[in-house]
This record gives structure tokens, C-alpha cells and sequence, in this order.
């Protein structure tokens, strides 16, 4: 069983044949809206793919001394990444320590937490920010069937979700200004 690292592999390579260190590379754009991974976690995955008949290479001279590997995906691992495609998602565990922290958020004084929020925001609305001109950038979608539809479709996921969490953090903040009010001290609810 491959997994889902193997399939962002395949993924990358189903557009081209690539080395690992340009699979890093496009990882970080447009996977990196939705995927990441380490160049470490690339070449195990890699050792793995080619283990399984998913994907092979072709040894070409490198810029220095060094040889390079040249990955290209087979025909076993474009039916396996066609299939896979097609499969369910698999149910994933919820962990966001951002919501986490809120949670535990009353054990802490509101301007600590409000700073954190703001941070969040700015961090947010930075990354909305480099989307939308990635967007603006792309156009309108490419039809269905060319690989750059996948990226814009990842992209206006990406978007959508910096949207929500801003929007999310400009309400903590409004939430926490209003409990640094002093009149709100004077009404707070006992802790439970």
C-alpha cells in the first residue's frame, strides 16, 4: 500500500519526469496549498515507489562530479495513482493546535491570547494574500484535463481556507478586545 505521500509523488511526476530535488521543488508550489514534505521523506518515499515498480529512473550527468537519478512514473504507477484517485479520502484525525490552544485559551490573560490571534491573522492574510495574486496570475480555470486545473483547483481550496481562518481570527480578537474592556471584568463568569 502506497501512501499518501507516494501518491504526491506520483502526482508530481505523472506531469513530468523530474529528480528529487526538483520533486522538493515542486512540492513547495502549488502542493505545498495543501501537501508538504520534507526533502528527506521525498527520497524514502522514492526508495519505496521504486521498490513497488511505481516509478523508475534513468542516471544522467549531474552539474558537478555526482550522477543524478532522473524519476519518471511507470505504467503500474499511473493505473495505481488513477485508482487511488478515485478512492474516498481516508478519514483523517482532526488536530489543529490553534483551535486546541482556544480551547485552553481561558487559563490564559486575554491580551496574550489576543497577541497570538493577531499574529495568526497577520500570518493568514499574508499567505491569502501571495494566493490570490498566484490567482490572479492563472486567470481563469484551465479545463478539466489539463494538470493546471488541479493546481487552480488546490489554489481556490487554499484561498477559501485563508479566507475562513482570518475571518476566524478577526473574531477571536474583537472577542478578546471586548473581555480586556474593564467593565467586563466586573461581569466575568465564574471559570468552570
Amino acid at each position: 500500500m502506497t501512501s499518501t505521500l507516494g501518491f504526491a509523488i506520483l502526482a508530481v511526476l505523472a506531469r513530468g519526469e523530474r529528480t528529487g530535488y526538483d520533486i522538493a521543488t515542486a512540492m513547495r508550489r502549488p502542493i505545498a496549498f495543501f501537501w508538504t514534505a520534507r526533502h528527506s521523506q521525498i527520497h524514502a518515499e522514492l526508495q519505496k515507489l521504486l521498490a513497488a515498480g511505481f516509478v523508475g529512473y534513468e542516471a544522467r550527468q549531474g552539474p558537478g562530479p555526482q550522477g543524478k537519478k532522473v524519476y519518471h512514473v511507470t505504467a503500474e504507477g499511473s493505473l495505481a495513482l488513477r485508482e487511488w484517485v478515485t478512492e474516498p479520502p481516508r478519514e483523517r484525525p482532526e488536530r489543529d493546535e490553534l483551535v486546541l490552544k482556544t480551547y485552553a485559551s481561558w487559563v490564559a490573560g486575554p491580551a496574550e491570547i489576543r497577541q497570538m490571534f493577531a499574529d495568526q491573522l497577520a500570518a493568514h492574510e499574508a499567505r491569502l494574500a501571495e494566493y490570490e495574486r498566484e490567482g490572479e496570475l492563472i486567470g481563469k480555470p484551465p479545463g478539466f484535463g489539463d494538470p493546471r486545473f488541479g493546481n487552480y483547483a488546490a489554489l481556490r481550496c487554499g484561498i477559501g481556507y485563508e479566507r475562513h481562518r482570518a475571518e476566524w481570527c478577526r473574531w477571536m480578537i474583537d472577542q478578546l478586545s471586548e473581555s480586556l474592556n474593564p467593565s467586563w471584568e466586573a461581569a466575568k463568569p465564574s471559570e468552570p
